[in-house]
């Protein structure tokens, strides 16, 4: 791969990253602090029998890792469906060119099922990992709903 090509594909996969960058979100940070701090108060009683991880830091670790389920269940769908529009249509283009693609929408939509498929059985199971249902709930929620710029924001202001 020349360097050129290289450096343009970088730059989109960190631009993809940067996009999913969840210390964007005064709610995430908040609940690593809270992890932090749930970590820093076992450890400080480790020595201690029956004392166990507090509740608070598994509430906050379940909302962090519900956050970020969220922000990849919300870009994997959203890439998902583009790339099905995209092949959708140039499939719809070819049909206008008389040639027959019904096998190939099949195969098209079968695969975006197949998709929309995994990824949910994939979040599914990444919730059941979560010691606390609702906190990683809300995670998701938070983590997968759309981000509005500050422009946007100024713009419904006034």
């Amino acid at each position: 791969m020349e360097p050129n090509n290289r450096n343009k594909l970088l730059g989109g996969l960190l631009g993809v990253a940067v996009k999913l960058n969840p210390l964007t979100s005064v709610s995430f940070l908040l609940a690593l602090a809270v992890v932090a701090l749930g970590t820093w108060v076992w450890f400080r009683h480790s020595g201690e029998s029956g004392h166990g991880f507090p509740v608070y830091g598994a509430v906050g670790a379940s909302y962090a890792g519900g956050f970020l389920i969220g922000r990849v269940f919300r870009r994997v769908l959203k890439i998902a469906a583009i790339v099905a529009a995209i092949v959708l249509g140039g499939l719809g283009l070819l049909n206008r060119a008389h040639l027959d693609t019904s096998k190939a929408e099949q195969a098209v939509r079968a695969g975006s099922t197949w998709v929309e498929d995994k990824a949910g059985r994939a979040k599914d199971y990444l919730m059941h990992l979560l010691p606390s249902g609702t906190a990683g709930g809300v995670g998701v929620f938070a983590g997968g709903r759309r981000r509005r710029n500050k422009d946007d924001a100024d713009e419904h202001k006034g």
